[in-house]
């Protein structure tokens, strides 16, 4: 966390004029990742089938909508107290993850965004013929056996997983922008936390349960 931060000129664009500071910057990094994965890495289609794992956290909130945006029929994962929140954002279905098995009963998707990063090859073989996964993160606790999920899936078995890390552009930026002041994509924050009870902030995120992003406001 800091005060000041050098910036790259193509690395910014001008704030929604509808949100306050804080709803903007919630969806700096939650808004461009879901763009990229389902737009650009998954190439999304209308009337597709689309999963998304974690969808109350920060990127899965705004996944939901960008996969609600493109047409697409929208499942996510998500904790028992968040479905009802999650089916507000968009969702056909959203289903508790702890009572959910990751098995055949899901049905087929031709789209899986994973936020989780736990169990890929399981997830994996939820796709249909012709799926696509993307996973924005990975299994900290085993990131070498999911680094070979990944590796693996480029060679052989269903569908290949992509990972990448974001990047956006002031291009990217002020397409979010104009999103979210047409009401396409609502930011969801929450809780703001000033910048010295920045520890309150890390403890949420790891406790879980999140919906959407925890802010900490500097000044």
């Amino acid at each position: 966390m800091a005060e000041y931060v050098a910036v790259s000129p193509g690395r910014i664009a001008p704030a929604p004029g509808n949100l306050t500071p804080e709803e903007a910057v919630s969806l700096l990094a939650g808004a461009t990742t879901a763009v990229t994965a389902l737009r650009d890495k998954a190439a999304l289609q209308p009337g597709e089938r689309l999963l998304v794992r974690g969808g109350s956290g920060g990127v899965g909130s705004v996944a939901v909508q960008v996969g609600r945006l493109l047409g697409a029929r929208v499942v996510a994962l998500a904790g028992a107290k968040n479905l009802d929140f999650v089916r507000g954002l968009g969702a056909e279905e959203a289903l508790d993850h702890r009572t959910t098995p990751l098995s055949a009963a899901l049905g087929r998707f031709d789209v899986v965004l994973d936020t989780v990063g736990t169990e890929p090859a399981r997830v994996r073989r939820l796709l249909a013929p012709g799926g696509r996964m993307v996973a924005v993160t990975l299994d900290l606790e085993r990131p070498l056996a999911w680094m070979g999920t990944v590796l693996g899936s480029v060679v052989h078995g269903r569908g290949r997983i992509r990972f990448f890390s974001g990047n956006p552009d002031s291009a990217l930026l002020a397409e979010v922008a104009r999103l979210a002041e047409h009401g396409d994509l609502v930011p969801v924050v929450d809780t703001v936390h000033p910048l010295d009870r920045v520890g309150d902030a890390q403890r949420a995120l790891e406790a879980g349960g999140v919906r959407g992003k925890h802010v900490v406001r500097v000044g």
